[in-house]
């Protein structure tokens, strides 16, 4: 195809790419993206905070510092309208921009933010939709029909399913970055973000029934943490903190779990967590909610167990631990392999890529 200057946008809560000291997987999907359009020879022009950079992108920053706060830890009402305000803006100049560009693809958190400036746009613009849609957005969505959005896993859709999706293109991670480890610990592990809907409190149960080690990873709100973390906390159980994106620690946390658990309590529209384990050769045991009969091969690459359902968690972390070595050895194998098939960056850059032709040809 010809080489096209794509405009991206996603939020301004950091710089860009974002630090590797927080959680921003929307900014890490877009970063990927990003970095593979410019790869491939299109020009890039991102719009992002004062002090973002990235080599091969044009940085449009309106002289807006980053604001640094993130909703799920800041309650406060004025958090919230800020992040509105910082996405107006910056929206609201791409849509001024638009005529320099072939294409627009967003990343903004909620549709909603952005659909209302699409009418002044000159170029088709793109929504990759991260978040789960509350079935209470869909009559205003639907009132441009037209908004084109693509969807990161075929469950995402089930809450507004007669909006304008023109793709679902899986997230996809750089497998360079993710070593693949087949002589693991023998610790369980959750690492995610600390929150109700993550499950972490089922993690802590099941872990306690199955009688392993369980090894907890991650950022969380303060009360929270307080009331659902640390009381259980003891020499079985361990709160590690937060593992820096990328850093020791982190893989130390992937490539050397014996299994992660993923006992969500919503439903996930895709879960970064059980692609990244499994890229280093660890299985996922997760509940079926969301996408995850979309990514967990069951019996295969992890075990997918009935929302909510404890005991059938218990029977999966003890399924791992009595594998026989080499019936263990080749799930993990199955792990990476699956990756490598279905969820590498690549992959996920040469589907946008013809999601874009898909557009323009309209």
């Amino acid at each position: 195809m010809k080489k096209l200057k794509i405009a991206y946008y996603c939020s301004n809560r950091t710089v860009f790419p974002p630090p590797n000291n927080i959680v921003a997987a929307n900014a890490e999907v877009m970063k990927e993206i990003a970095q593979g359009m410019i790869n491939k020879g299109h020009q890039v022009t991102i719009y992002a905070s004062k002090g973002s950079k990235m080599k091969g992108a044009e940085i449009i920053d309106l002289g807006l510092p980053a604001h640094q706060l993130d909703p799920a830890y800041e309650k406060e009402d004025w958090v919230k309208d800020l992040h509105i305000a910082y996405r107006s803006a910056y929206i609201s100049q791409l849509m001024a921009d638009s005529n320099k560009y072939d294409l627009i693809h967003l990343h903004v958190g909620r549709v909603i933010a952005g659909q209302p400036f699409l009418k002044f746009s000159h170029c088709p613009v793109v929504f990759t939709v991260h978040e789960k849609i509350p079935a209470q957005f869909e009559k205003l969505m639907s009132l441009d029909k037209e908004t084109n959005l693509v969807s990161i896993s075929n469950s995402q859709r089930k809450a507004a399913p007669k909006l304008n999706y023109v793709s679902t293109v899986y997230n996809g991670i750089d497998l360079k970055k993710h070593a693949f480890n087949n002589k693991p610990g023998n610790d369980c592990v959750f690492i995610n973000r600390i929150s109700k809907e993550k499950g972490v409190e089922f993690a802590i149960k099941a872990a306690k029934r199955a009688k392993v080690n369980l090894k907890i990873y991650g950022p969380g709100e303060k009360n929270y943490l307080n009331k659902a973390v640390l009381p259980f906390v003891n020499k079985k159980i361990t709160y590690q903190g937060m593992a820096e994106k990328y850093s020791t620690k982190w893989h130390q946390a992937y490539e050397q779990a014996k299994v992660i658990l993923f006992p969500i309590q919503w439903e996930e529209p895709f879960g970064l967590v059980m692609i990244e384990a499994m890229a280093c050769g660890t299985p996922v045991i997760a509940f079926n909610r969301g996408s995850v009969p979309e990514i967990i091969k069951d019996n295969k690459t992890g075990f997918i167990c009935p929302a909510n359902d404890l005991n059938s968690m218990v029977r999966a972390i003890k399924k791992i631990y009595q594998m026989p070595a080499n019936e263990y050895a080749n799930m993990r194998r199955q792990c990476r392999k699956l990756v490598e098939e279905k969820f590498s960056a690549e992959i996920m850059v040469n589907e946008y890529e013809k999601v874009y032709q898909k557009l323009l040809a309209k």
